[in-house]
């Protein structure tokens, strides 16, 4: 029986895109793919991890025009800013981030676009939703190296001694 540690570690290298994504991972830790599958939810139920999600790189897809949209909003309107922000189409993802100090901007929306223009665009759909009260628009100047997961490992010397 793979441990949870072990299959953290394996499922963090990635996956490759492929018709069974999953098939690999399952063929290295000796299970079928639907135990990978029901591995993974569990993982996050236990909230032993936050969450498995592909990570793009969109600048060799062509989008190279990227903006961070920090907007403030009411507790009582986060919910439907959510929603229809994560409804235009050049947002990747949109999440609230909480601050412990009071920090009043609280919603996190990733654009990207092939133009300038449809990033603009974004930005002013996303200025126009009810309960928005503010935004500041962060330009990307570039893509940073995207990697998997650091600093996971079953020895825990090797955690402790970094």
């Amino acid at each position: 029986m793979v441990s949870d540690r072990e299959f953290i570690d394996a499922a963090a290298k990635g996956l490759k895109i492929e018709a069974e994504p999953f098939k690999p991972l399952a063929g290295k830790l000796n299970m079928s793919v639907d135990e990978v599958i029901e591995r993974i939810g569990r993982l996050i139920e236990e909230g032993k991890v936050r969450r498995f999600a592909a990570s793009v790189r969109h600048q060799p897809m062509g989008y190279s025009y990227n903006a961070m949209v920090i907007a403030r909003t009411g507790e009582e309107s986060l919910e439907r800013v959510g929603q229809a922000a994560t409804g235009i189409e050049a947002v990747s993802h949109c999440y609230q981030r909480a601050h412990p100090d009071g920090y009043p901007w609280c919603v996190y929306i990733m654009l990207h676009g092939q133009g300038r223009e449809t990033v603009k665009e974004a930005v002013e759909k996303i200025r126009s939703i009810p309960g928005v009260n503010e935004l500041e628009v962060c330009r990307s100047l570039g893509e940073l190296k995207k990697t998997s997961v650091s600093g996971v490992s079953t020895d825990l010397e090797k955690v402790k001694n970094r």
